[in-house]
């Protein structure tokens, strides 16, 4: 590995992950476990409060400001599988549930449940298209050139591949290719009428 060093000549160590305004960088599984670690000890921290008689909704807003913020920090980089979305929704669930004291054995729907609020994998996937059309419409940003950005040579590695930033943003858009994915970001109406379009939604 060639040395890194920093502006003042500090040799920088090589190392397989690393925390950096506080996300972890190797990758998406390893930054989501840690969040829904910090996200379940914000919940239980207040748990006076969602024992409490305070109105449903109130609840709900206090859920929001204290434990989905944590739980989603970082998440507009964040590449996720269908798998990964799944899992994120069920453990939203769990932890709503905990905040309104409602017991599976209650047979709440879903739909009752979240009220006003959206599912947690619709408001990921909205905040990553935002930050995404956002970066690339201002060239004068590092990461403008980064956003849509593939691996031009190179052999795919034996195995499930993992999935990576653009494959999300091609199955968050529904184009399958990145220049279909430009054109729509540079014209901020439509890509706005595209996020919008894709909350999935309760059924």
């Amino acid at each position: 590995n060639p040395e890194i060093r920093s502006l003042d000549g500090t040799l920088l160590e090589v190392v397989e992950d690393f925390n950096y305004l506080g996300a972890w960088i190797a990758s998406t599984q390893s930054d989501i476990r840690i969040r829904r670690a910090r996200a379940w000890s914000a919940l239980h921290s207040m748990n006076k409060v969602w024992r409490s008689g305070m109105n449903e909704n109130l609840k709900r807003r206090l859920f929001v400001t204290t434990v989905e913020s944590v739980l989603l920090y970082g998440c507009e980089a964040w590449a996720l599988t269908v798998k990964d979305e799944k899992a994120l929704d069920g453990v939203y669930t769990r932890m709503l549930r905990t905040a309104l004291n409602v017991s599976w054995e209650d047979h709440v729907r879903n739909v009752d449940l979240y009220g006003y609020l959206p599912r947690l994998s619709d408001t990921i996937r909205q905040r990553r298209m935002r930050l995404a059309g956002h970066c690339v419409r201002h060239p004068e940003l590092t990461a403008s050139e980064l956003i849509l950005w593939e691996p031009t040579h190179g052999k795919k590695s034996r195995g499930r591949p993992h999935a990576t930033f653009i494959d999300t943003l091609k199955r968050d858009s529904g184009l399958n290719n990145t220049a279909e994915i430009r054109t729509l970001m540079m014209d901020r109406v439509q890509w706005r009428a595209a996020i919008q379009n894709s909350r999935v939604g309760w059924t």
